[in-house]
């Protein structure tokens, strides 16, 4: 009986961890194109990327920085995780870069490749 109350509770959490995942990504990503990631079995890698995938950098000196989009930032989001969602942003075969208005500083969005890379040297 504890054998069973541990599967059912297993599966309970993990449908619960799959819709939250998904509603996550429903923000940048349609439903047609998160079953895609399913059927091709990439959603690990984009469920890595929301804890991974943006981080800010200072603008290095001499760097032109101009052709970067502006994205505004609330003042906040440099106490937490960034989460490329929460922009509407989509992970793409490359990294991204936006100049945060007011600052000095890069928002980085790594691409599919360098995510990928990241996973496989965790599970070394």
């Amino acid at each position: 009986m504890k054998l069973f109350y541990t599967l059912f509770f297993a599966l309970l959490s993990l449908s619960s961890w799959s819709q939250t995942v998904e509603s996550q990504l429903s923000k940048s990503y349609s439903k047609e194109e998160i079953a895609q990631f399913k059927a091709e079995n990439s959603l690990p890698l984009y469920t890595y990327a929301l804890d991974h995938a943006c981080y800010l950098i200072t603008a290095p000196q001499g760097k032109d920085i101009s052709q970067f989009d502006v994205l505004d930032l609330p003042a906040t989001a440099s106490e937490k995780p960034l989460n490329f969602t929460t922009f509407g942003f989509k992970i793409l075969d490359r990294t991204q870069y936006f100049k945060v208005a007011n600052s000095n500083q890069i928002l980085v969005v790594k691409s599919k490749n360098v995510l990928s890379l990241e996973m496989q040297n965790q599970k070394k």
